[in-house]
């Protein structure tokens, strides 16, 4: 019996959490809130200990006697089939096979010094971007977000033809969609056939990203290319503290409103009660940049808005964000601190492919939760929810 690999406990708010990375949000596993006993056992359960060592510590933190014993016994077992039923322990499982790491690469991206063409530029959330790649490319989703020539935060590359080799290295995630690498200070990125993309490559640190694409006529997989590279600003954005929301955003009362939840919640929908009652604006249909300046929120353009096709390159104050859930009535509630802040990491599409990766989305929530309104929004699809969270927000500034 062992805890298993892919989740971290830690606090949110002063409370107890156990969170999911990697593998185990691709494989949608839940997180886990924890009062201070569980907390505990899961400490000892972290250093191996069976199940008799469990029940004494048990024992011991509630100061019990012998006739208490079958009682926490109970209470062990319920909670070691809750945390087995999670996917959070495991019996005697056998070792992951992960490909080795390995440092013996060849050079990750040559594309850096043998370019010649003359790069165009683009910003997104006060990032410069460099693309050396199809015009018709940069014409299509970029051009809008072009900017003057300034020192890059991030160069991009598209260049046709298989990639030199590079060791797989860590896997971090696997689905019939993705795969991703940890090969030393590079990310590497395979996608599936029906991409028309051999892989990509983004350093760590954000500074560079390299797409190797099948064909050098793009044109049947130019949204496909595009959706890619979505990966390599996710990291660059992360870098510089700029993390983004899956969510639909409006303009209302000179600042940008967020309504998110997990897909099929009805974002969209509530959104477009609001257009049709109120003429509010959607900013982005999907997909939204946040970034904290000067003690101060803020949502940037972002030229990725799912289906929607509905962006905007414009920097708004950011007025709150709303949660919503389904449900057969329409009623706002507040939320607590410890899930303001769950919620918002929860809903973000900013690389979790690690610990460290997740815990600084946390940290990002942890922040940005005081310094905005959010609401919880139980909801029907009828134009009453969108008068009743109005009126919330309406009290509420």
């Amino acid at each position: 019996m062992k805890t298993s690999d892919g989740f971290v406990k830690t606090t949110i708010a002063g409370i107890p959490y156990l969170l999911p990375y990697g593998q185990k949000i691709a494989d949608h596993a839940r997180s886990l809130r924890l009062n201070d006993s569980g907390a505990l056992l899961w400490d000892t359960l972290s250093l191996g200990a069976d199940k008799s060592t469990l029940l004494s510590v048990l024992a011991n933190y509630y100061n019990t006697d012998a006739d208490m014993l079958p009682q926490l016994t109970s209470d062990l077992d319920s909670y070691l089939a809750s945390l087995k039923q999670l996917g959070m322990l495991s019996y005697n499982a056998p070792a992951e096979n992960f490909p080795p790491h390995s440092d013996q690469t060849d050079n990750t991206f040559p594309a850096l010094f043998s370019d010649d063409r003359a790069p165009k530029y683009y910003k997104i959330g006060g990032l410069c971007f460099s693309w050396f790649g199809p015009d018709d490319l940069f014409d299509t989703y970029f051009k809008d977000f072009s900017c003057e020539a300034a020192v890059a935060d991030q160069r991009i590359f598209i260049i046709t033809g298989k990639p030199s080799h590079l060791a797989d290295g860590t896997l971090l995630l696997h689905t019939t969609e993705l795969t991703i690498f940890d090969v030393t200070d590079t990310y590497r990125f395979v996608f599936g056939t029906h991409w028309g993309i051999h892989e990509m490559r983004v350093k760590k640190d954000g500074s560079a990203a390299v797409l190797y694409c099948i064909d050098a006529d793009n044109k049947d997989h130019v949204e496909n290319i595009f959706h890619a590279l979505r990966f390599a600003f996710l990291i660059a954005a992360q870098k510089q503290a700029l993390f983004v929301l899956h969510s639909v955003s409006i303009f209302y009362q000179g600042k940008a409103w967020l309504f998110s939840g997990s897909s099929g919640t009805g974002k969209s929908t509530h959104a477009n009660l609001w257009a049709n009652r109120y003429h509010t604006p959607v900013l982005n249909g999907d997909l939204n940049v946040l970034g904290i300046k000067n003690g101060l929120p803020y949502l940037y353009g972002l030229p990725w808005c799912g289906t929607s096709e509905t962006y905007t390159t414009t920097t708004y104050p950011l007025g709150g964000i709303v949660f919503l859930k389904q449900a057969p009535f329409n009623r706002v509630n507040s939320l607590p601190p410890d899930e303001q802040a769950l919620f918002l990491m929860q809903r973000m599409i900013s690389p979790t492919w690690t610990k460290d990766l997740l815990l600084k989305n946390l940290a990002f929530a942890e922040t940005l939760a005081p310094l905005t309104k959010i609401f919880r929004l139980n909801c029907t699809k009828n134009p009453e929810a969108a008068a009743v969270m109005k009126a919330a927000i309406d009290q509420a500034i």
